[in-house]
């Protein structure tokens, strides 16, 4: 009787394992770099700007880590950093921005509450409030 429970939790943390993993399922843009296909870790810069978004997918939906996420504005010239986000959703493309930092050095953690559900996306930073200086989109 102890070897069939023993065996039975045994197979109740494989099959838990694997259900873990399955939560990260399609094929998302990722950083191939990072750990596996369900984390990304994206580093858009810009002299002025810097910015580190690091997370997991969990289905199609990003979940960024505000505790190793950040913008930090990094020169003193008077325009405030603004970390952008374009996403995808089949065929529809939206941009929103997720987080300002203001002043030199200044650093705030990047969050996106409520983020949807999509099939990848893309950060980039701006200097001041519209999109008229801005880094390259970064996958």
């Amino acid at each position: 009787m102890a070897l069939s429970v023993a065996a039975a939790l045994l197979l109740g943390l494989c099959a838990e394992s694997t259900a873990h993993a399955r939560r990260c399922s399609g094929d998302p843009v990722y950083d191939p770099g990072s750990n596996g296909p369900c984390y990304f870790a994206v580093t858009p810069f810009l002299p002025g700007g810097e910015a580190t978004v690091k997370g997991k997918w969990f289905e199609r939906m990003p979940f960024i880590d505000p505790q190793l996420s950040y913008l930090k504005d990094t020169a003193d010239d008077g325009l405030d950093a603004y970390l952008w986000v374009r996403y995808t959703d089949g065929t529809e493309t939206n941009e929103k921005w997720l987080a300002r930092a203001s002043g030199p050095g200044a650093t705030v953690e990047v969050r996106w509450p409520f983020a949807p559900m999509i099939d990848s996306f893309s950060t980039r930073i701006c200097l001041g409030p519209n999109t008229a200086t801005c880094s390259d989109w970064r996958t």
